[in-house]
Order: C-alpha cells, then structure tokens, then sequence
C-alpha cells in the first residue's frame, strides 16, 4: 500500500508539472509568439514583411525578393534609423522590432501561413513626418543627441530622430568596433537621459509657484555674477551679472545665482516633491517600450549641491521623451496626452483604470507658459520660428566635464491652435543652448509649417 500510495503521489506530481509546463507554453506563446516568429534568424520572413510608411504615405520600409530596403533618400534612412529599425533586429525600439508581430500578419491560430484568414505582410503608417525628420537629421550636423515633436492634441509623433546612427542600407563593416559607432544600437529619444542645465529651472520655477501660490512673481534677487552658497561659489555663464532678477527676467537671461538661490529658499524635499509631481522617477512608455527615468535625488544634498540642482547640474538627469511629455502637459493646462507613433485608432486610447496624467496644475501650467513665451518673445526672438507659432520656450547647456562640450538643449511648445506641437531637443558635445538646440528647433518648426 505504501508502494501504490507513493508512485500515485509521483505520478499525480508528473501530471501537475506536465501541466503547468503547458499552461506556461500556452500563455508564453499568447504574449510573445509574434516576437519568436519575428527573431532575425528567420531570414525567409524578410521578403514577406509589409510596408512602413511616413504620414504622407512616403514608404519608409519594403521588402522585395533581395529582402528589406529602405528610403530612396540616404538623409531619411538615416533619420529615421532608430523610428523605423534595421535588417538585423538590433535596434530593439524600432517599429520593426516592436511591431514585428503586425508586420509579418502574425497570428495565433495560423502562426505566419498565408491563408484566407491570415494574409502576411502587414502595413504600418507611422505619423512621422520623413521630411521634417530628414530636416533634424541635417541641423544635428553630426553631433549625437536626440530630437522628438509631437502634437500635444492628437499625440501623433512628429519627429523622432536619434543619433549616432548608420545607413540600415549599407552596414559599416567596422560597426562593432569602430568608436565612432559606439552607442548607435541606442535610441536616445527613449531610452537616454542627459544632464539638463537650464531646461530643470522650468521645475525650480514650478517649486516655486507651489510654495508660494501668490507671490511667486515677487521673488527677487540681485546677481553679480556669482554668489557663494552652502560654502562654494555658484556661478552665471561666463560671469555675467544680471543685476536685479525677478522671475521673468531671470528665466530669461538664465540666471543661475537667482535659481540657485531660489531653489535653496524652497528646500531640498519640497523642490524632490515638486520634480517627482511633474514626473522625475517615472517611467513612460511609447507603445510597449518602456523609456529611461528622468533623475533627481536630494536625499543626501548639502546646500550648495541643493543651489546647483536648481539649475540642472549636481546629479539631476532628463530623458528627452519625458521632457516632451511635460512640454505638452504645460500646453494642454497640466494633463499630457498619451503620444502615439502610428496612424491607426488606438485599442486603448483613453486614461487607464488609476491612471493619472497630470504633470502641472492648470494655474502653474498657465504661469509657466507666460515665462517661456517670454523667453522667445524678449531674449531668443520669433524670428527662429514661423509667423503664428507663438514658441514658449527653454533652453540649457548642461555641463558634463571630461573635455567635453555641454549637452544643449531646447525645450518647449507652440501657443498654437494651427501647431499644436511640443518638442525637446537635445545636442551633444555642442555650444550653447540657443547656437545648438535653438537652430535645430527653428529647422524643425520650418519644416513642419513648409
């Protein structure tokens, strides 16, 4: 008995492990059979994939008998490398990557046969613009870094252009180990965070406005150039002094004494707080791709350290995307909309159950665009920008050491019902915030009006 009693208990254990091993292939294969199908290494699906096209229906991936090719226009391929993908897989945001399942008219029931029911080959129409992509592409000059548009109404990306990159058309042989090359597989857009400089007083500024709802705008200070906080010297850029500051002035000239300052008179926790409100710590998506988290911490900040998060240096990170996001917040009164990089509906498209989109209040979102449409008007110039924009603007040199130039950034949105369309730019190894960032935006913002 004890012998029937045992083999009844090990084989009851088999049938529950012979089981739960189908259960687990059985929901693996619902959640991730597309991408199993879709690995590079099933070269014989290449010629089967169906088309990627811009928004004007400009085709931006084809497959033909020789396999995939890309845009007639070596500008675009490169452009759009990191939007659109590569032969091989590895760019693992891309469209080709991450849709591969649409693509290549994947289904569970008939897997990637072609029949009445399943027809391979899948097209996608992005919302991307390839000539206003292109544009970017070109004002980068062949510095890295990150451009991204997006309408803060419809949420249809723009503009997503990543760089370093290579043409998908002809790999370089030295890819792998050529420096030049070094981070090209990376979508910098998404999955990248910079140090952000100036761009981070638009949230010293939001601190600010929480903490003192009433009187913000009366806050003053005079600089002389630079001022010692907390034991060492903060400085403005090459020693200027602004003389007397107040918010509007200050944002504009980029004050760094008066920001520093500011942000040592609103405190550690409460400008932590008001960071994380406007989503610092958080992690976005685009589509089923998670982004790098923009990054504050000042658990442990002394003051001057606190007087230099205030201005974007210390350890404090943006992540372009997210910058987007916020840029759109502030233009549709606080809450953003949910940005999308293809032309069909969307399954789910409105907020999730506890889902909450709210970056700013309408009251700071209305403030801050008062600050940064002044920054345009009276110190960087509508000239930048085609007639009827009405850019609200920022922009920052985030200095990163090591003999390097400063990251340049430009972030921002139209006050436009004719272009709702809100950016962040972002430069390498550049000049300055308005020589770098400004002249791509300005390309950019051309192209899209043209």
């Amino acid at each position: 008995m004890r012998t029937t009693g045992f083999r009844s208990m090990v084989l009851y254990l088999l049938l529950a492990c012979f089981v739960g091993g189908v259960v687990y292939l059985g929901v693996n294969l619902f959640l991730h059979g597309g991408q199993w199908a879709m690995q590079p290494y099933n070269g014989h699906i290449s010629s089967s994939l169906g088309n990627i096209s811009d928004r004007s229906g400009n085709v931006l991936a084809t497959s033909t008998e020789e396999g995939r090719t890309y845009s007639d226009s070596e500008t675009v391929r490169r452009a759009l490398l990191h939007t659109v993908g590569d032969p091989y897989g590895y760019i693992s945001t891309s469209v080709e990557y991450t849709m591969r399942d649409k693509l290549t008219g994947y289904n569970l029931i008939t897997g990637l046969n072609d029949t009445i029911f399943n027809r391979m080959g899948s097209d996608i129409a992005l919302t991307v613009d390839q000539n206003a992509c292109a544009a970017a592409y070109n004002a980068l000059g062949g510095k890295n870094g990150a451009v991204l548009v997006y309408n803060y109404q419809t949420g249809e990306i723009l503009v997503k252009v990543s760089a370093p990159g290579f043409d998908p058309a002809y790999i370089p042989e030295d890819i792998e180990t050529n420096e030049a090359y070094k981070g090209v597989y990376l979508d910098n857009t998404l999955s990248s965070s910079f140090t952000p400089g100036s761009i981070f007083k638009i949230v010293t500024a939001a601190a600010a406005m929480e903490k003192w709802p009433d009187t913000w705008s009366q806050w003053t200070h005079t600089c002389t150039g630079s001022e010692n906080i907390g034991g060492s010297d903060v400085t403005c850029l090459y020693g200027t002094a602004h003389g007397d500051q107040d918010m509007f002035s200050a944002m504009g000239n980029s004050c760094n004494v008066f920001f520093a300052s500011l942000a040592s008179e609103i405190g550690a926790e409460a400008l932590q707080a008001k960071a994380e409100e406007m989503g610092f710590g958080r992690e976005f998506s685009l589509g089923s791709v998670p982004t790098a988290q923009s990054e504050i911490d000042l658990s442990a900040a002394s003051q001057n350290e606190l007087a230099w998060a205030g201005v974007g240096q210390y350890t404090v990170l943006c992540n372009p995307y997210h910058m987007m996001i916020l840029m759109g917040a502030i233009a549709n009164g606080g809450e953003y909309v949910q940005p999308r990089l293809t032309q069909e509906s969307q399954l789910f498209s409105g907020l999730l159950p506890g889902e909450d989109r709210t970056l700013v209040t309408a009251a700071e979102a209305q403030n801050l665009t008062q600050l940064l449409r002044g920054d345009v008007e009276n110190y960087y110039g509508d000239w930048l920008f085609p007639a009827g924009m009405n850019v609200c603007a920022k922009t920052g040199t985030g200095e990163v050491g090591e003999g390097k130039g400063p990251n340049c950034w430009m972030v921002g949105f139209c006050d436009s019902q004719e272009y709702p369309y809100a950016f962040a730019i972002v430069v390498e190894d550049g000049v300055g915030g308005i020589e770098s960032a400004g002249s791509v935006a300005s390309a950019v913002m051309n192209a899209l009006a043209g």
